[in-house]
């Protein structure tokens, strides 16, 4: 394993992939000298002259450069073989990514799109539930850092979630509405969309990469149930309306008699879950594709699918910027 590009979340990986026993990281590279010297002697790898020299030592490379730069990365990674575990977004436009993913399905080599929200815990329960939201609020807020600037907030941030919306309603988006604006960037660095689905759920999504403190949560409205997701914590709320409330069963937070004498309560659960890494576990799924032959954690039409969405909406912000 080499990795290409050791900021933020490259480091991340280079820290977790140094403690797979089935992978051995051959080296590092990064466009900034400085940095690439030491992060190698910190974490005692080779430091590659460049990515060509990394491809070369690799079988497979994870790609944490700015988004711009992955498509070409990853062109040269697959004619040369090496698989690929890319950042998200995989590409910065659907049609770059589709020929990516049609390169790798001719050549055989295993691309995937790093989403990490997909492992988390949280997100995991959900989708192992039985749910028929209606509404749905996402809020996915950090401070500023210079880095993925690149992009727009669209692309570096809110990708998350759209991915997420997508793969748990399973259901095309009809419509959307978007606000956005730059305030530190030259690029939109907050944004809004309400999404509608063809199945009448709305869902209303905010990014930020300009906010006071970190926010990672979505909340779900459906007939006589709401459930609220945070995905820092990893952790989950729900309150349901059920015939009356036993002691020791959550907290209530109401109870009434309806005309009809039937008892009626609102019922707070806090939902525990083993909390899980989801970098590792999505490093995990990258090497079981490789090693075992098992399908894409995340398939490859889900992730051209959030980026259409992504596309989309970045379309109708150009629009609405004038």
């Amino acid at each position: 394993m080499a990795v290409l590009g050791v900021g933020h979340m490259g480091t991340l990986h280079l820290q977790k992939w140094r403690l797979h026993k089935e992978v051995q990281v051959v080296g590092i590279y990064d466009i900034d000298a400085e940095r690439l010297r030491r992060r190698a002697s910190e974490y005692g790898v080779a430091a590659f002259a460049d990515v060509e020299e990394a491809f070369a030592a690799a079988d497979a490379v994870t790609i944490a450069t700015p988004s711009q730069t992955h498509s070409l990365l990853v062109h040269r990674a697959l004619e040369l073989g090496c698989h690929c575990l890319v950042e998200k977004p995989l590409a910065t436009s659907a049609s770059e990514a589709a020929e990516l993913m049609e390169k790798a399905r001719k050549t055989g080599v295993v691309l995937m799109a790093g989403h990490i929200e997909r492992f988390n815990a949280a997100f995991r329960w959900l989708q192992q539930q039985a749910v028929q939201p209606r509404f749905l609020e996402v809020h996915r807020l950090h401070p500023f850092r210079p880095r993925s600037v690149d992009v727009s907030v669209v692309l570096d941030v809110m990708i998350h979630d759209l991915d997420l919306l997508l793969a748990l309603l399973q259901c095309p988006v009809e419509r959307c509405e978007v606000h956005g604006v730059p305030v530190l960037t030259p690029l939109p660095d907050i944004a809004n969309v309400r999404l509608v689905f063809a199945n009448g759920c709305v869902a209303n999504v905010t990014a930020s990469r300009i906010s006071a403190k970190f926010l990672r949560k979505m909340r779900l409205f459906q007939p006589s149930s709401y459930l609220a997701l945070d995905f820092a914590e990893q952790s989950v709320e729900q309150v349901v309306v059920g015939e009356g409330f036993d002691e020791g069963a959550g907290e209530c937070l109401a109870e009434w008699v309806t005309p009809e004498g039937v008892r009626r309560a609102i019922v707070r659960h806090q939902i525990r879950l083993p909390v899980v890494d989801a970098l590792w576990e999505e490093q995990r799924a990258f090497i079981r594709a490789i090693a075992e032959g098992a399908s894409l954690a995340i398939p490859h039409e889900q992730t051209l699918e959030a980026l259409r969405l992504a596309e989309r909406i970045e379309q109708q912000l150009q629009c609405f910027q004038g």
